[in-house]
């Protein structure tokens, strides 16, 4: 590179860092291996000391509350050694205390660049969902239990067809109501972590699928073909996703003798296709569209549950995808897509 690139490249660089949204400030270690302001871009002033220039002054004593000393001291022993930082930290600003995504990496000769991604406001609203959440299900939960304890002693004492059958649909529609509950509650606890993907058994999560539900519906029948050990990139949320779909297909089938077939293979580009079959009535099609494609969801077109979108989401953050076929000789295919792992 001729002086003049060095140049050109030096104030692009310049003009980048200074135009970042974020906070982002440039230093290097002192003789006691403090870190001491370099540079530091418009926002990093605007956020932590609106003030002309912050150059030289001691990075720890101008953001970090004392009661973080020592958590900025191991981030400064990792950025010495020439490590990368990452976490939710809490720093001073000049409007008070605010939680912050911090990045923090090393560039040689005891310099580094920290970057700070202010995340005060979404971990607060985190928070509040969270609460809501919890407090919804609870009280759903209760409210489901006293209306099926309501219709249960209701039918006791009912003495005509039409009056059962009303009261069985509305009991059959509570518990529909505590499974939704239940769906949401797993999908948030299974979603709630990024995927750490690694080979995974596919035959064996199958199995262990298979017994589990068969305990669960002793009236159904599961058959599972699939070859010896072969590997998926997945995680253990990949068995909570078979599960589920299985678990659907069995609890929804209007048949006496509800019948699942999972079936898994190789096929030629090297992905693993994982099907699950059912006989039983079919998931309607405007199910399928607002799961598998980018359609709206509105009023009219929701779904009838969450287990297909904890299947999807799943799924998808493995790389792979999801599709549902209606055989015209009745039941369901959903199809999974998964890249094949090694040995």
């Amino acid at each position: 590179m001729t002086p003049s690139q060095e140049t050109d490249a030096a104030s692009r660089f310049e003009t980048l860092f200074d135009q970042l949204p974020d906070p982002v400030v440039e230093f290097q270690h002192d003789e006691d291996g403090d870190p001491v302001i370099v540079n530091a871009n418009a926002a990093f002033r605007d956020v932590f000391a609106p003030v002309d220039s912050v150059v030289g002054l001691p990075l720890n004593e101008l953001i970090v509350p004392a009661d973080r000393r020592d958590e900025a001291e191991t981030f400064d022993a990792r950025t010495a050694d020439g490590k990368s930082n990452s976490a939710v930290i809490e720093r001073a600003t000049a409007t008070g205390r605010r939680k912050f995504l911090y990045r923090g990496v090393p560039v040689g000769d005891d310099r580094g660049f920290a970057i700070y991604a202010d995340v005060t406001e979404k971990l607060q609203q985190e928070r509040h969902l969270d609460v809501l959440q919890r407090v919804l299900r609870h009280n759903l939960r209760n409210d489901v239990n006293v209306i099926t304890g309501e219709v249960e002693r209701a039918l006791a004492s009912v003495e005509t067809d039409e009056t059962r059958a009303a009261l069985r649909s509305i009991e059959e529609t509570a518990n529909g109501l505590t499974q939704l509950c239940t769906e949401a509650q797993t999908i948030r606890r299974v979603l709630g972590e990024p995927p750490a993907v690694e080979p995974v058994a596919l035959d064996a999560v199958l199995d262990s699928v298979s017994k589990d539900c068969l305990r669960r519906f002793a009236q159904a029948t599961i058959s599972v073909d699939c070859p010896d050990d072969l590997m998926v990139e997945a995680d253990s949320r990949l068995r909570i996703a078979v599960d589920g779909l299985v678990d659907n297909a069995i609890r929804h089938n209007p048949s006496s003798l509800p019948k699942v077939t999972l079936t898994a293979s190789t096929l030629p580009d090297e992905t693993v296709e994982l099907t699950v079959a059912d006989n039983g009535a079919g998931i309607p099609e405007s199910e399928q569209r607002v799961v598998t494609s980018d359609e709206t969801i509105t009023p009219l077109s929701h779904g009838s549950g969450l287990g297909l979108w904890l299947v999807k989401w799943v799924t998808e953050s493995y790389g792979g995808s999801l599709a549902i076929d209606t055989p015209d000789d009745g039941g369901s295919i959903v199809r999974i897509r998964l890249s094949q792992a090694g040995d």
